[in-house]
């Protein structure tokens, strides 16, 4: 099994693109979330500090993208590579958030199939990390020249957000190795 998602990965540049290879992430996670459960009751807590850290961001990048996303002239969700890591799917099940049914690319080339006309059509707590950190370079500027103060909170929140997803991971596969 491991071999053919290594494959996989290789071929299309992003993990477990096919809806069996997708399913037995998430079941794998699922399973060891159930099996584990007294070893990762720490690491539940530490999922749901996290989740209210991204919740304390949303409002500012909310704002960020009604200003610039729709009058811009190349959305980012439309050549961005975007897909689920591991670290995304711990976290979205440790928080029993709900599992979109398959990545959001099938390869590098194609569109993200949660595009919608009116932006993502998944809660901004469901998207991949890379969806909430990457701000464009217009939203950059727009944040130091008019909210400089803002930028800098907004960089301190990503750097601890990024510090507990990969802290979230490592004490994952301590606790289930």
């Amino acid at each position: 099994m491991a071999e053919s998602i290594n494959y996989e990965r290789l071929e299309s540049g992003i993990p477990w693109t096919s809806r069996q290879s997708w399913q037995a992430a998430n079941q794998a996670v699922a399973y060891h979330l159930q099996r584990y459960r007294a070893d990762l009751k720490q690491l539940n807590i530490q999922a749901q500090t996290l989740k209210s850290c991204l919740n304390a961001v949303f409002p500012l990048l909310e704002e960020l993208c009604a200003d610039s996303c729709p009058w811009c002239p190349d959305p980012c969700c439309l050549k961005a590579s975007v897909w689920f890591d591991f670290k995304d799917l711990l976290f979205l099940h440790f928080n029993q958030l709900s599992i979109p049914p398959c990545q959001p690319k099938a390869d590098l080339e194609s569109p993200c199939r949660y595009l919608g006309s009116k932006g993502c059509r998944l809660p901004r707590i469901n998207r991949p990390w890379i969806c909430t950190w990457y701000l464009c370079p217009t939203q950059t500027a727009k944040l130091r020249k008019d909210q400089p103060a803002k930028h800098q909170l907004l960089n301190r929140a990503f750097a601890r957000i990024k510090s507990d997803r990969n802290l979230l991971e490592q004490e994952y596969i301590r606790a289930i190795s």
